[in-house]
Protein backbone atom coordinates (compact mmCIF):
# COMPACT_ATOMS: atom_id res chain seq x y z
CA UNK A 1 0.00 0.00 0.00
CA UNK A 2 1.24 3.37 -0.79
CA UNK A 3 1.57 6.34 1.83
CA UNK A 4 -1.14 8.66 1.80
CA UNK A 5 -0.31 10.97 -1.00
CA UNK A 6 2.53 9.88 -1.92
CA UNK A 7 4.51 11.95 -4.97
CA UNK A 8 7.34 11.71 -6.65
CA UNK A 9 9.39 15.13 -6.30
CA UNK A 10 12.36 16.79 -8.28
CA UNK A 11 14.26 19.76 -7.05
CA UNK A 12 17.50 21.66 -6.30
CA UNK A 13 19.12 22.07 -2.58
CA UNK A 14 22.35 24.35 -1.50
CA UNK A 15 24.15 24.95 1.74
CA UNK A 16 23.91 28.85 3.09
CA UNK A 17 24.65 30.83 6.22
CA UNK A 18 21.02 31.71 6.83
CA UNK A 19 22.09 34.40 10.23
CA UNK A 20 25.61 35.55 11.47
CA UNK A 21 26.41 36.58 14.52
CA UNK A 22 29.35 38.39 15.92
CA UNK A 23 31.03 38.23 19.43
CA UNK A 24 33.18 41.33 20.44
CA UNK A 25 34.30 41.03 23.93
CA UNK A 26 35.69 43.66 26.26
CA UNK A 27 39.73 43.18 25.89
CA UNK A 28 40.96 40.34 28.28
CA UNK A 29 37.46 38.31 28.23
CA UNK A 30 37.34 36.37 25.29
CA UNK A 31 38.59 36.27 21.67
CA UNK A 32 36.38 38.13 18.99
CA UNK A 33 34.33 35.70 16.68
CA UNK A 34 31.92 35.47 13.83
CA UNK A 35 29.48 32.32 13.92
CA UNK A 36 28.03 31.22 10.82
CA UNK A 37 24.79 29.78 11.36
CA UNK A 38 24.15 27.42 8.11
CA UNK A 39 20.87 25.61 6.92
CA UNK A 40 19.98 23.46 3.90
CA UNK A 41 17.42 24.66 1.41
CA UNK A 42 15.73 22.68 -0.50
CA UNK A 43 13.60 24.01 -3.43
CA UNK A 44 11.15 21.54 -4.44
CA UNK A 45 9.54 23.77 -7.14
CA UNK A 46 6.54 25.73 -7.64
CA UNK A 47 7.99 28.36 -5.02
CA UNK A 48 8.30 25.46 -2.27
CA UNK A 49 10.95 25.18 -0.12
CA UNK A 50 11.84 23.16 3.06
CA UNK A 51 14.84 24.53 4.99
CA UNK A 52 16.87 22.10 7.53
CA UNK A 53 18.91 23.81 10.10
CA UNK A 54 22.66 22.21 9.89
CA UNK A 55 24.64 23.87 13.03
CA UNK A 56 26.95 26.53 13.73
CA UNK A 57 30.50 27.20 12.04
CA UNK A 58 32.68 29.24 14.36
CA UNK A 59 35.44 31.22 13.43
CA UNK A 60 37.21 33.15 15.91
CA UNK A 61 40.04 36.58 15.27
CA UNK A 62 42.84 35.69 16.62
CA UNK A 63 46.62 37.65 16.50
CA UNK A 64 47.54 34.46 14.32
CA UNK A 65 44.98 34.54 11.55
CA UNK A 66 44.15 38.21 11.79
CA UNK A 67 46.86 38.53 8.23
CA UNK A 68 44.65 35.40 6.75
CA UNK A 69 43.33 36.65 3.28
CA UNK A 70 39.95 35.11 1.86
CA UNK A 71 38.20 35.97 -1.23
CA UNK A 72 35.29 38.26 -1.05
CA UNK A 73 32.40 36.52 -3.04
CA UNK A 74 29.96 38.28 -5.14
CA UNK A 75 26.76 36.37 -3.26
CA UNK A 76 24.65 36.71 -6.62
CA UNK A 77 26.77 35.93 -9.15
CA UNK A 78 29.98 34.20 -7.42
CA UNK A 79 32.03 36.50 -9.30
CA UNK A 80 35.08 37.17 -6.77
CA UNK A 81 36.03 41.05 -6.50
CA UNK A 82 38.97 40.75 -4.44
CA UNK A 83 40.46 39.51 -1.09
CA UNK A 84 40.30 40.62 2.52
CA UNK A 85 41.79 40.23 5.98
CA UNK A 86 40.40 38.95 9.23
CA UNK A 87 41.85 42.30 10.39
CA UNK A 88 40.33 43.85 7.24
CA UNK A 89 36.66 42.82 8.08
CA UNK A 90 37.19 43.57 12.00
CA UNK A 91 37.83 46.70 11.05
CA UNK A 92 35.21 46.83 8.60
CA UNK A 93 32.58 45.68 11.11
CA UNK A 94 33.58 47.65 14.12
CA UNK A 95 33.00 50.80 11.44
CA UNK A 96 29.93 49.61 10.01
CA UNK A 97 28.69 49.75 13.42
CA UNK A 98 29.59 52.93 14.25
CA UNK A 99 28.34 54.52 10.91
CA UNK A 100 25.17 53.28 11.65
CA UNK A 101 25.32 54.25 15.55
CA UNK A 102 26.50 57.57 14.71
CA UNK A 103 23.09 58.39 11.68
CA UNK A 104 20.88 56.70 14.76
CA UNK A 105 22.87 59.44 17.02
CA UNK A 106 22.34 62.67 14.56
CA UNK A 107 19.92 65.31 15.50
CA UNK A 108 17.33 65.19 12.74
CA UNK A 109 18.10 67.70 9.85
CA UNK A 110 16.51 71.57 10.93
CA UNK A 111 13.34 71.91 8.65
CA UNK A 112 13.47 73.93 5.54
CA UNK A 113 12.37 77.30 6.04
CA UNK A 114 9.34 78.41 4.84
CA UNK A 115 8.66 79.91 1.35
CA UNK A 116 8.61 83.46 1.11
CA UNK A 117 6.24 84.89 -2.00
CA UNK A 118 7.76 86.66 -4.44
CA UNK A 119 7.90 90.66 -4.17
CA UNK A 120 5.68 92.50 -6.85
Amino acid sequence: MPDYKETDVAGTSWVRCGYLGINNPRPHSGEPSVTFVEEEVIALGGGRELINKLGNLVEPFTPENAAEAFDLVHPETGDVLGSMTYQDLYVALASAYRHVALKRDAPPPDPAPPETPPAE
